[in-house]
């Protein structure tokens, strides 16, 4: 069936299309109005916790689990709509797929692993042979053809996986956390070589997984999922540097949060409720953390804001800068002291967990710093690394004291 919203070639039109998904198991919203669009040629991640809805969207794209709601489309070609009674089965779809248990079959050997997918179309013999060669030398298992596939390590398996997913030339390629049972060095090695590899074919993908590093370093786009909902969706550097929710704060790294309301808006001094944005930066504001501390912050979403209003504080532990106590502060900085209740070594840095009155930052140092545990040490943030989320939702979080 032809959409009249076809995608184009050059990427600027959505090549995957997936709107409203809805999926219940049992009584239990595993999807809950899933939308998203994947531009010709990129990748997008779906990032989240396990069980937050992510390979149940990718399983619905390939025609593996039929949604109760929605519509998936692929080019031109709508693979699923619940209101026009579409259901095409996952042969016809035209879509790769590699799965996280790599699920290559025992009984046959590299090659006819890797050629089954040709096979199935019947596909002349002399083709077969010749396309398998041509694959297998592009995910560097050339010469392995005639070896059983259950002898080859994981990582060679998961290259018998991905040669068989891509050697009928799919439109799409779907990946289900297909990294997750290797070892962390061969896992990083075989990131690189996915991302040279889609570089080098152009093909279009999703990729699910629960890793931010991966979602991170493969994706053109990231679309972070929780509780069956996309929670936010946006390029990679862009969402980890500002994050949607503080949920998806929380999940990108952002390990210091706080429960607290806004004490002033705009410039502290005149104590201006509505002033315009400046320097591109966000709205100043001041945000008290537990009974008396006021930090410097910028407001960046664009929602009206209110004095009193509760919000939530976020920023990195990398972005904790450390120094001895005593010093003076600097103009606009959010400065304090605390005592170190943990360090650990972690060879190039050091995690450190700070104790300031009844609360708790976490920061991290160079490897060869020398607070110990106990002793004093000041640590700051710059107003523009914190992240203010409107919401009164409870984080079970205590508040800050200034020392």
């Amino acid at each position: 069936m032809k959409s009249d919203n076809a995608s184009g070639r050059d990427g600027t039109h959505t090549f995957v299309e997936v709107t409203a998904l809805r999926k219940n198991f049992d009584g239990t919203l595993a999807l809950q109005g899933v939308s998203f669009g994947v531009a010709r040629g990129t990748t997008v991640s779906l990032l989240g916790p396990s069980g937050c809805g992510k390979t149940t969207v990718l399983r619905s794209i390939a025609g593996l689990e039929t949604p109760d709601a929605g519509r998936v489309r692929i080019s031109d070609t709508v693979v699923f709509d619940s209101d026009g009674g579409i259901n095409l089965a996952p042969e016809v779809r035209q879509v790769g797929m590699v799965f996280q248990s790599y699920a290559v079959w025992p009984h046959m050997t590299v090659a006819e692993n890797v050629g089954f997918p040709l096979k199935i179309r019947r596909v002349p013999a002399a083709e077969i042979e010749s396309r398998i060669a041509d694959v297998l030398a592009l995910v560097g298992l050339e010469g392995l053809g005639a070896r059983p596939a259950t002898n080859l390590s994981g990582g060679q398996q998961q290259r018998v996986a991905l040669a068989r997913a891509i050697i009928h030339e799919p439109r799409l390629v779907l990946f289900d956390e297909p990294l997750s049972n290797l070892d962390a060095k061969l896992r990083d090695q075989m990131r690189t070589e996915l991302k040279l590899l889609q570089n080098r074919l152009g093909f279009t993908a999703i990729y699910v997984t629960h890793d931010q590093e991966e979602a991170l370093a493969l994706s053109d786009n990231v679309v972070v999922m929780n509780h069956g909902l996309v929670e936010g969706m946006a390029a990679p550097r862009e969402l980890f540097a500002r994050p949607t929710t503080p949920f998806v704060a929380n999940f990108l790294g952002f390990d210091n949060m706080f429960e607290g309301t806004v004490a002033w808006i705009g410039d502290a001094g005149t104590g201006d409720s509505s002033p315009s944005v400046s320097g591109g930066a966000g709205i100043p504001i001041g945000v008290t953390v537990g009974e008396d501390v006021t930090l410097r912050c910028f407001w960046r979403d664009g929602a009206q804001l209110a004095r009193g209003a509760p919000v939530i504080l976020a920023f990195r532990s990398e972005r904790v800068t450390l120094g001895s106590p005593g010093g003076k502060d600097e103009p606009g900085s959010n400065r304090y002291e605390g005592s170190v209740e943990a360090c650990v070594y972690l060879g190039t840095c050091q995690d450190y967990l700070i104790e300031a009155g009844s609360m708790r930052v976490r920061a991290v140092g160079p490897g060869d710093s020398t607070f110990g545990r106990g002793e004093r040490v000041a640590f700051s943030i710059r107003p523009e690394d914190c992240c203010v989320f409107s919401g009164g939702q409870s984080l079970g979080l205590k508040g800050l004291t200034e020392e």
